[in-house]
């Protein structure tokens, strides 16, 4: 007997899996819905978060005054600039921490002092973006009574679009059309930022969410060359590559939109929704790559957390494919733990039933 299961194809807003795997008499059929990318209806694209807010995560490490890694968990806290706590965490022995899940906004990273050896130290870092990425900040603490308040690095992932001097009026265009867009009014945010444009034809972060307007709009064509017109300006500009290799993925053009995705990570590794896309163009593409396709959806998953969740989905569909049913199994598993209260989880948990009793039949021919 044969047990049907899907090799990943793009319908709609359904990725339904269509291959074939020899097992027992077990039919099985998994369907994975997602939310699609940059608001676009119809195409492939993954982002598990389009419909909501933007939310990023910051990586940071601490060092000791002299320089050397702590060897005691440190308290870390997110601070508002307007006041108030976000979130608290610990380091872990050599001084690593991470916060997740984190909205656009201004924050500072405070290390609260030992009353010992060591000032209180914070940093500021300003999450930005239309995608969803990893910020990194490191700490320097300063000796007690030292002069030095602190030292850092990296404050945040500048890229090319914030080296450039916006003029004001072109600024305020585009902050409104912003906010427009957040909205779900891609019309009229397009007539902002044509505004934006008008004063400063350069305006990198303008030419690329309107080509992202225009994907909300269903204008494809419209949208890429907005996003040619980006890169054109600066090609060292990640996310009108990540962009584009959307609009290739939504056309099934593999090949191009991998491209585009391994252009997007050299520039700006901090995109998880850029690597969840780039491993599904490897599973993708005729032969498809599974080993570099599960490095990159599990690097989305491991950089983007709970947000990501659903990118375990994909790793099932993966591991179906290769035929791999403990590996596959492990993977609903994990889904499980961190969404185990989803909207489908009792439908997981029911398809893991189903491939845990297709290995027990299989372990006993």
């Amino acid at each position: 007997m044969r047990l049907q299961v899907a090799a990943l194809r793009f319908r709609s807003i359904q990725l339904i899996t269509t291959g074939q795997l020899i097992t027992t008499g077990l039919i099985l059929i998994f369907a994975v819905s997602g939310s699609l990318a940059q608001g676009s209806q119809g195409q492939s694209p993954q982002n598990p978060r389009s419909s909501g807010p933007i939310l990023h995560n910051i990586r940071g490490k601490v060092y000791l005054p002299a320089g050397n890694l702590p060897d005691q968990r440190m308290r870390v806290v997110l601070e508002l600039t307007t006041g108030g706590t976000a979130a608290e965490t610990f380091s872990d022995s050599v001084g690593n921490f991470e916060f997740r899940s984190i909205p656009s906004n201004t924050y500072r990273v405070v290390v609260p002092t030992d009353n010992q050896s060591y000032d209180t130290t914070q940093e500021t870092v300003e999450l930005f973006g239309n995608l969803s990425r990893t910020f990194t900040v490191q700490i320097f603490l300063k000796d007690k009574d030292s002069d030095v308040k602190f030292k850092t690095t990296d404050r945040r992932l500048i890229g090319a679009a914030d080296h450039q001097e916006i003029p004001k009026n072109a600024r305020k265009s585009y902050e409104k059309a912003v906010k427009l867009a957040q909205k779900n009014k891609p019309e009229e945010a397009i007539k902002l930022l044509h505004e934006a444009l008008a004063a400063f034809p350069d305006y990198l972060y303008a030419i690329n969410k309107l080509g992202e307007q225009h994907m909300a709009m269903k204008k494809m064509a419209e949208a890429q060359a907005a996003f040619e017109r980006a890169i054109a300006v600066n090609t060292k500009y990640a996310a009108p590559h990540i962009n584009l290799g959307l609009i290739h993925m939504g056309r099934q053009q593999f090949r191009e939109a991998i491209a585009e995705f391994e252009t997007g990570n050299s520039l700006d590794d901090s995109f998880p929704m850029c690597h969840l896309n780039l491993g599904l163009a490897l599973m993708s593409v005729d032969p498809p790559d599974y080993d570099r396709a599960e490095k990159e959806i599990t690097r989305a998953i491991q950089m983007g957390g709970k947000v990501f969740v659903s990118a375990y989905k994909h790793l099932f569909n993966l591991n179906i494919r290769r035929q791999d049913l403990p590996k596959a199994a492990q993977n609903l598993e994990a889904y499980l733990k961190d969404a185990g209260d989803a909207p489908d989880a009792a439908d997981i948990r029911k398809m893991l039933d189903r491939v845990k009793q297709a290995i027990a039949q299989k372990n006993q021919q």
